[in-house]
């Protein structure tokens, strides 16, 4: 990942706090505090309790991250900014208390909260509100950099290695293991929606979702004699000022969903019976699914781009 592009996303981030009143931020979800500084954690299969990951001080402009390792880590955050993994609350506050800049903070924005927390919080900025910033870090995450474009065009290339994979598995192979192992070859280990694939009568149905360099790609769809079926209507309709109205109208399925999608999950969410009031913009990346077809399209000025073209 490029220093550019970390730079980049942290700008967006001070000016949003800036904009919001916000002094500092503490982040806890991992794709928050990969967008903010490029770190990333080992990957597990469970959930993660809510932990104060990451730091960003407004009036500093530094990014401080709870790590015992710098891999990841772009100029200018050094390892200097890093502070040490711990279970003992007191050792923690104490670590966050000594980030200049925190103690004397007015407003501290959290994407998530925990009440021992809070009551930390009271200890190292007491004249500090607590204050939610999750729609702060969506809001800066809903529209995508160039470099973000790149990212994830590059993440859906390598979920179609799975899915060539997949395709390619003889009779008698597991196709999702034959997927599987091909990611790995490549150093694709982590998976975002998943990894599916099943035979259904002469065609394979395929749906891949992994993340590559902290960014979602992905790409579905059922295959026959190798080549994918499905419409393209749902994909096609995703233009700038679309609204839920126009995707309905062009969805073939009755469980189509149209989704954010960068370092996972995002907004919008648009489906069915959700997102009725979304509309889409210019510069959004979405994870378009109409039926067993799912493809990413970047949403531009003009006419979509569709992400997860087959190589």
């Amino acid at each position: 990942m490029s220093t550019d592009l970390v730079t980049a996303r942290r700008e967006r981030v001070l000016d949003a706090m800036t904009a919001a009143g916000v002094d500092v931020l503490v982040l806890g979800r991992q794709d928050n505090a990969g967008y903010v500084c490029g770190m990333r954690r080992l990957w597990t299969a469970g959930t993660r309790p809510f932990g104060a990951g990451c730091i960003v001080v407004g009036a500093t402009g530094r990014v401080h991250a709870l790590s015992s390792w710098d891999d990841g880590i772009e100029p200018p955050m050094s390892f200097d900014d890093l502070y040490p993994l711990t279970w003992n609350p007191r050792i923690m506050a104490a670590s966050m208390a000594a980030i200049d800049g925190l103690a004397g903070a007015g407003r501290i924005g959290v994407d998530e909260l925990t009440p021992s927390f809070d009551r930390a919080a009271a200890h190292f900025a007491p004249d500090a509100d607590v204050v939610a910033a999750d729609d702060l870090m969506a809001g800066v995450r809903r529209h995508k950099l160039p470099g973000e474009v790149e990212a994830i065009a590059r993440a859906c290339r390598a979920a179609w290695v799975g899915a060539e994979a997949a395709l390619n598995a003889g009779e008698s192979a597991d196709p999702v293991a034959s997927a599987i192992e091909a990611l790995a070859a490549r150093g694709v280990t982590v998976p975002s929606s998943g990894i599916r694939a099943e035979r259904r009568g002469d065609g394979l149905s395929v749906d891949i979702g992994v993340i590559r360099d902290l960014y979602e790609g992905g790409v579905g769809g059922v295959f026959v004699d190798g080549r994918r079926a499905g419409s393209t209507a749902l994909a096609d309709a995703c233009r700038d000022g679309a609204t839920h109205a126009d995707l309905a109208a062009a969805a073939t399925a009755n469980d189509w969903l149209v989704r954010g999608l960068g370092m996972g999950f995002e907004r919008p969410v648009i489906g069915p019976q959700v997102g009725l009031g979304e509309r889409l913009e210019a510069d959004m990346v979405l994870s378009v699914t109409d039926g067993n077809r799912r493809d990413v399209i970047h949403v531009t000025a003009s006419t979509p781009v569709v992400l997860s073209a087959r190589p």
